[in-house]
């Protein structure tokens, strides 16, 4: 009986210790799950500085999050959020899908980045065809998530190209993501897909949206040859580009 007892406490001791290493170490479990299946899913660095977890409350606060500009373009992030905060229903944990409700962003940023004919957007937007091949079997079980839609507003942008002397800082407004369910990797690409769609459009918007003399004062003489260069590039680009060809009487 006795060795029965203690045979029981060890076990105990050792889940227990198992644990409290899960429970101490989600943090970093979770930020690097972020980093590798974003990196994956983007083609480029994915990066966040911290991940905090309050399983009480049901928040992830992940600080720093940023997508670096792809391999061709300048050394800055592409995408930046100072802080994101997930909301979990935390009933969903014992249940087949962990369920996200709500995702509130602070600072979002996007360099809208033109090399050539081709932006940095387009590079990553390129990853994901309009027909997705059948997923890949992943080796192991993984966690289904659940995404409630959720809209990301009031995201500050700058419009940059080679042939601009300065960077032009506009508005690109909101973005609306629709609900998405799957593994990591595969909510990773049904994230990215809509949202990197977007951000072009609500780009080439801005840019044709800017005031003529503003664009003046940013760009002088290299006006002409960076609407050039949008004529070459995605159809939304191209519509913005005469709209802008016809305002600055180009």
């Amino acid at each position: 009986m006795k060795k029965l007892f203690i045979g029981l406490l060890v076990i105990a001791l050792l889940v227990g210790a198992g644990l409290f290493y899960l429970v101490s170490n989600l943090d970093s479990m979770v930020k690097q799950g972020i980093e590798s299946n974003g990196t994956e899913a983007l083609g480029t660095a994915v990066r966040v500085d911290s991940v905090s977890i309050d399983l009480t409350a049901g928040v992830a606060t992940l600080s720093g999050f940023s997508i670096a500009n792809p391999e061709g373009f300048s050394n800055q992030d592409m995408v930046r959020f100072d802080e994101l905060r997930v909301a979990i229903d935390l009933s969903s944990l014992r249940s087949d899908v962990i369920r996200i409700t709500s995702i509130n962003t602070v600072n979002p940023y996007v360099l809208y980045e033109l090399q050539g004919a081709q932006s940095n957007i387009d590079v990553i937007r390129a990853r994901f065809p309009a027909q997705e091949s059948a997923p890949e079997t992943e080796a192991g079980p993984q966690p289904v998530i659940g995404l409630d839609a959720v809209t990301i507003s009031g995201i500050q942008a700058s419009l940059q190209s080679n042939l601009l002397p300065t960077a032009v800082n506009v508005n690109l407004g909101n973005v609306e993501l629709p609900a998405a369910e799957g593994t990591p990797p595969e909510l990773a690409k049904q994230v990215a897909r809509p949202l990197i769609t977007q951000l072009a459009r609500n780009a080439a918007v801005a840019f044709a949206s800017l005031p003529a003399s503003q664009l003046r004062d940013s760009a002088g003489q290299a006006v002409e040859a960076l609407q050039e260069q949008l004529q070459q590039a995605e159809e939304t680009a191209r519509s913005a580009a005469d709209e802008l060809r016809n305002r600055l009487g180009l």
